[in-house]
């Protein structure tokens, strides 16, 4: 004879749904949040106050920089009109170093040419001007190319970007010779994409300088620099004005000059202190760039990121007339690395920063600081103990109810399951259970409960008063279920899709995402599961009845 249990399906989905569920907790564990475990306090202060909605905005941006799933248990909100304050679980000091560099950074965003006609540098389109990063295209992620890795970025400009494109890279070839078969050779203009670039001027000694040039002549092609690079046209590619000390004499027309445009002063770690100090009484705001391993001390304080040589199909060399030239709206950034780890981790970086977009306003200082936890591991014995009690409480008054014990059981082990497949899927998506959460949990137990004394209610009563089938009765209590797990969703679905948009309300992030999930296990494993279970006692009992009838 089949056991009943393995021959109705649901019952067999809601067992295998619960053995994942364990070890996927068994595996991963349950991460706590700020609210259990403690973790790191940020605060932001912006170098100048701003509008409530302009903080709102950097708040948001900050946010979606340091969560950009919206699964960590991060906490973003603005404080007056110049800070704001992070919180996060995240206590590993490698991964707070990464997160205080994406805060730090004001993501600024810049593609440039040197325009040949005039041969001054100009922007042909800012990260502002992307819609979007193609992150499930196919050539979006990283590749083996030989002794390295190659990291691959697809984007999308919008209408302005793309017709700025055209019109800035149209005919941008020159034909320098021919080949055997009669096609042209082109040397082609090249593109330079910033990334922060200061607003200041740059200040670098001649001996600095000269090394560069030696560095820029070799290239790196882990930092995108082809070689054989022009500085002086990368120069002309940022639109800064660099000024090159020599003998240690600063030319005072020149800083005079600069500090009419810019109050920002950017010098190389070997200018002298006494040029340093009469810049500092000149009004300029100095900073100290350092000199990174390998790179050129310029690539660094410009900003430079990438290096790209236009090609004749981008350049449109096949028509003669720009309106007959083709728009490019996708584009692709490239780079290389000598690790999968380093591409991987290059790759995230940009396509985060690109995503969130640039702050309007830079960041001035960042304070950080460890908080202990505000409930701790005896707030969750005390819920455990609760928990125990009001199943009990609840057990009781079921079996009070329907005077069965065997609905009884049913019900509390259906929400005990339901609990376990919840925290099973908080650890698959390594969602840590935070306050919020942890409410969400209860209300999404409570709801369950509730559903289940409906559904029994519903196959019981029905039996009393109508002659309806057993599989009409369950159908009519799980169509009233499915309508208010919908109901749940409906609600709570514009918490989850805005919450990230608006501070203040994205504290109910975590309450909304397992209210929905706890709704969508409840109709599609444990309530089906559930109502098989109480078919079988029913249509027992029943039977039972007309027999001693």
């Amino acid at each position: 004879m089949t056991n009943p249990l393995i021959k109705h399906w649901q019952i067999t989905f809601l067992v295998i749904v619960l053995l994942l569920s364990l070890t996927s907790i068994g595996m991963y564990g349950i991460k706590l949040g700020m609210d259990f475990k403690g973790g790191t306090m940020y605060q932001v202060e912006l170098q100048k106050s701003v509008s409530a909605e302009e903080i709102s905005r950097i708040a948001n941006i900050i946010s979606q920089r340091i969560d950009p799933s919206g699964l960590k248990d991060a906490t973003v909100y603005p404080v007056g009109g110049q800070f704001i304050v992070v919180q996060l679980t995240e206590t590993d000091p490698v991964e707070l170093e990464k997160v205080e560099a994406r805060i730090r950074q004001q993501g600024k965003f810049e593609a440039t040419i040197v325009d040949s006609v005039t041969g001054e540098g100009e922007i042909i389109f800012t990260g502002d001007e992307l819609t979007k990063v193609l992150r499930g295209d196919n050539s979006f992620g990283v590749y083996k190319a030989g002794n390295s890795y190659e990291w691959s970025l697809p984007f999308v400009l919008n209408e302005k970007a793309s017709q700025s494109f055209k019109e800035k890279t149209f005919h941008q070839c020159n034909a320098t010779d021919f080949s055997s078969t009669g096609a042209a050779n082109y040397d082609c203009e090249k593109t330079v994409f910033f990334l922060d670039k200061p607003s200041a001027v740059v200040i670098t000694s001649s001996d600095q300088y000269s090394s560069d040039e030696e560095i820029f002549k070799a290239g790196n092609r882990f930092e995108n620099i082809p070689a054989d690079t022009d500085v002086e046209k990368l120069i002309k590619d940022s639109m800064l004005q660099v000024i090159i000390v020599d003998n240690n004499i600063l030319d005072e027309n020149k800083i005079q000059s600069a500090f009419l445009l810019t109050k920002n002063a950017v010098v190389s770690p070997d200018i002298p202190k006494k040029i340093v100090d009469d810049l500092n009484s000149m009004g300029f705001i100095v900073s100290v760039v350092e000199t990174k391993k390998d790179l050129p001390w310029l690539w660094t304080a410009l900003g430079a990121k990438q290096i790209i040589s236009l090609t004749p199909s981008i350049t449109n060399e096949d028509v003669s007339d720009i309106s007959q030239a083709k728009s490019f709206g996708t584009l692709r950034i490239t780079g290389q690395r000598a690790t999968l780890q380093e591409a991987r981790a290059d790759l995230e970086e940009l396509a985060i920063l690109l995503e969130s977009g640039s702050l309007p306003t830079p960041v001035k200082s960042i304070s950080k600081e460890t908080i202990s936890p505000s409930l701790g591991e005896s707030f969750l014995s005390n819920v455990f103990l609760m928990g125990l009690i009001a199943a009990f409480i609840v057990a009781s008054i079921i079996v009070i109810r329907y005077r069965n014990l065997k609905l009884a059981f049913p019900i509390l082990i259906t929400g005990f399951s339901e609990l376990i497949i919840m925290g099973g899927f908080l650890t698959l998506i390594q969602r840590p259970v935070d306050l919020a959460s942890f409410a969400g949990l209860i209300a999404a137990i409570g709801t369950g409960v509730d559903s289940e004394i409906v559904i029994t209610d519903e196959i019981l009563g029905k039996s009393k008063e109508a002659h309806e089938s057993l599989l009409q009765r369950a159908k009519t209590a799980m169509f009233i279920i499915a309508t208010s797990a919908f109901t749940v969703i409906g609600v709570m679905g514009p918490i989850v899709l805005f919450s990230r948009n608006l501070p203040g309300l994205d504290k109910l992030f975590g309450f909304a995402v397992v209210a929905i999930v706890g709704a969508l296990i409840g109709i599609l494993i444990t309530r089906p599961a559930f109502t098989k279970i109480v078919e079988m006692i029913v249509n027992k009992k029943e039977s039972e009845e007309h027999k001693r009838e």
